[in-house]
């Protein structure tokens, strides 16, 4: 390295266009309103390394990017480090999501506010597409290269910004545009090679757009056709924002490998002769060794298929964008320099031809450039590049290292480690964890709590030091992830609670269970059955023919004789009544009882909902004995969870509940998310936090959005 070079400052605004046929770089500064092109450098590739946009060969895309990257270097007498650039390629997928939050009223929107919500809605479109390409281990298809915002709203209505303003709802509906993690990881594996670190990171249509058609223009419906040498980049604006991208398969190469075929020459030269369609003579040799001259207007019309295919194809996607033919339509990239291009592209889009025109004048930018006073078409998107990097909206993808796995992510210094591992894939029971869920139920009127497991907290290492999840992730972090283990849920059956034998008599030909009788909800249940919570369990002890007798109302009769309440009930026998003593409601074994419904006392369900004790479904008698109870798990508080009460245990570490630990309590179906992903979280009706301590009788909402 040139030791005269100064360092490079913030100033200086590195931006790298790395294409299909060339590289070029370029040096900016935005100064007194203007954005001043210091300098810039461009070459062609050795070979055919790059494909459609994409990276085929990285050493040698590295090659050709080292080299242009030394000649600006001369040029400005700086040492270039930090570069913007920029994604296109053939697989490019967009998609359109909203994101709604609610927010506090007297506070005005801040532009981290702002941030966080068009993340959100980025965040859920990239969850989209990674689960329609079955990535079922976490990893990322797709990479989001870029997204503009198509409005905002406040409250309901649309509105230009939000910063500044006050309300209780912002939305923001955007379109963002992704590529194969494959394509974004090779142009990064490129910026690496050369000892370059990106700091800014946007789509070239969008470069293009932020050059060519600026905001003020954006009320016209334009189509904005970026024409490279393998890609066509189109962007369309309308009513004041971009609407659609697109990406054509289809450029300059389409041109020169009809020269190829025509004029029988190798690629390079067939290049060349395209470059040269201005001149009046153009000589060439073929691959038979024969020389020739021809001129450049003969070669123009022989080109003129060619032409016209690709113009149909640009046209055919910015119809398919934009769902009709635009007002204007602005070429820009080297190939928009084709012949006639412009009035073809005019004729398949049926609009006049002065609607087409190629782009690049009349521009803010001024050009420190021996030789240059207008910024040729070729150089729109390096100079688009250097201002979406001015103007900070480009992504800052970073590389951290979780569990020994390279992960890139965007916009580093405002995620923290919460935020990264879902962005990583995991789902929230794997971040949180949570304890088994325990059981409330009542057996004879008894409240009985049941603990659930302890569940084993995730564990959470940066750099080898002990992190939270609110930790803010730098780039080149490495982390160490092991998973939370959610604790087992309580189970106890009606054997393990009650214990006790069961049997069965006949009473007139009737069956009738004696022993330990178990009825949950008013019907009798068997000894394996579990319990739930907010059962009512009913017990009662019949293991005498007096305890029959008071139970069916019956005077009972063993071989047809009168026998002592005191004598035992045997599996299997057989008995007989003379009568009922309580004619008008014996008690069957096959009958069910609602002393509820009878004399209008609430129902099990409802007094257990509104903290009152249960009222029992059959009284036992006399000679009945509740079982002993297993000791009661004790209740730090109750709270009311989606409309559900729900008893929150002493924690073991005696620190206060936090709203954190109902989210795995809630059990959120992640197949069930609305398409904004939005989610509601509140504490008796305000935003909440993860944070937020929990008190007594709290009211919480914990689920989708669905507005």
């Amino acid at each position: 390295m040139n030791n005269k070079l100064k360092p490079q400052s913030d100033r200086d605004i590195f931006a790298l266009d790395i294409g299909t046929r060339n590289v070029v770089a370029m040096l900016m500064r935005f100064e007194d309103g203007v954005y001043r092109v210091l300098g810039a450098a461009s070459a062609a590739h050795e070979t055919r390394s790059m494909s459609d946009g994409q990276i085929e060969d990285i050493d040698l895309t590295a090659r050709t990017v080292d080299t242009v990257r030394r000649e600006l270097e001369e040029q400005v007498g700086i040492s270039l480090s930090r570069v913007a650039i920029a994604a296109a390629g053939r697989a490019l997928v967009t998609r359109r999501s909203t994101a709604v939050q609610n927010i506090d009223p007297s506070a005005p929107v801040s532009d981290e506010m702002i941030h966080a919500l068009e993340l959100e809605a980025v965040t859920t479109a990239q969850d989209e597409l990674s689960e329609e390409s079955g990535n079922s281990d976490g990893s990322r298809a797709y990479y989001c290269v870029g997204h503009t915002v198509v409005r905002y709203m406040l409250d309901g209505y649309r509105i230009q910004t939000l910063a500044g303003h006050k309300g209780s709802q912002i939305s923001a509906e955007l379109i963002a545009a992704f590529l194969p993690s494959v394509v974004v990881e090779s142009l990064y594996s490129v910026v690496d090679r050369c000892g370059l670190t990106a700091h800014s990171m946007t789509l070239e249509p969008i470069a293009a757009m932020n050059v060519i058609i600026p905001p003020e223009l954006r009320l016209i419906n334009i189509a904005l056709a970026d024409i490279g040498a393998g890609t066509s980049d189109i962007a369309i604006s309308e009513g004041g924002s971009i609407t659609a991208y697109s990406m054509a398969t289809m450029a300059g190469d389409e041109i020169t490998e009809d020269i190829v075929g025509q004029y029988l020459v190798d690629f390079g030269t067939a290049e060349r002769m395209k470059l040269s369609l201005s001149e009046e003579e153009i000589s060439y040799t073929d691959i038979l060794g024969l020389e020739h001259t021809i001129s450049g207007e003969e070669l123009s019309h022989s080109l003129e298929d060619a032409t016209e295919r690709l113009a149909a194809c640009i046209s055919e996607n910015i119809l398919t964008a934009n769902g009709k033919a635009p007002a204007a339509v602005m070429l820009v990239g080297g190939g928009s320099l084709i012949p006639s291009l412009p009035e073809k592209v005019a004729n398949s889009l049926n609009i006049p031809a002065q609607r087409v025109a190629v782009g690049g004048k009349n521009l803010r930018i001024k050009l420190d450039i021996p030789g240059c006073t207008v910024l040729p078409p070729e150089l729109v998107t390096p100079v688009g590049i250097g201002i979406t990097a001015c103007m900070h909206t480009g992504y800052d993808f970073s590389v951290v290292t979780l569990n020994s796995k390279r992960l890139r992510i965007f916009d580093t210094k405002r995620i923290n480690c919460a935020q990264m591992l879902l962005q990583a894939g995991y789902k929230t029971p794997q971040i949180i964890g949570r304890s088994g869920r325990g059981l409330s139920f009542t057996v004879n009127g008894e409240r009985r709590n049941i603990r659930g497991d302890a569940g084993i907290p995730a564990q959470i290492t940066v750099n080898g030091r002990t992190a939270s999840l609110e930790y803010i992730v730098k780039p080149g972090d490495s982390i160490v992830f092991v998973p939370a283990v959610s604790g087992r849920n309580a189970s106890v059956t009606v054997a393990e609670i009650i214990g006790g034998n069961t049997g069965h008599i006949t009473i007139d030909g009737e069956e009738y269970p004696f022993g330990t009788v178990v009825e949950v909800n008013g019907h009798e249940v068997t000894p394996d059955y579990c319990i739930q919570s907010f059962d009512s369990v009913t017990v009662t002890h019949v293991d005498t023919i007096g305890a029959m007798s008071e139970l069916t109302g019956y005077i009972l009769y063993r071989n047809g004789y009168e026998v002592s309440p005191d004598e035992e009930l045997f599996d299997g026998d057989v008995l007989s009544s003379r009568g009922a003593a309580n004619k008008d409601m014996p008690v069957k074994a096959d009958s069910t009882v609602d002393i509820a419904a009878a004399d209008n006392t609430p129902t099990e369900d409802a007094r257990i909902a509104e903290g009152k004790a249960p009222v029992s479904q059959a009284a036992p008698s006399a000679q009945s004995a509740a079982p002993s109870a297993p000791s009661a798990v004790p209740t730090d508080m109750s709270i009311i969870l989606n409309g559900r009460p729900l008893a929150l245990e002493s924690r073991r570490d005696l620190m206060p509940h936090t709203f954190l630990e109902l989210m795995a309590l809630a059990d959120i179906d992640m197949s069930l998310a609305p398409p904004s992903g939005n989610m509601i979280l509140s504490i008796n009706g305000r935003n909440a936090s993860f944070q937020d301590e929990l008190h007594e009788g709290d009211d919480i909402i914990i689920r989708w959005d669905d507005k």
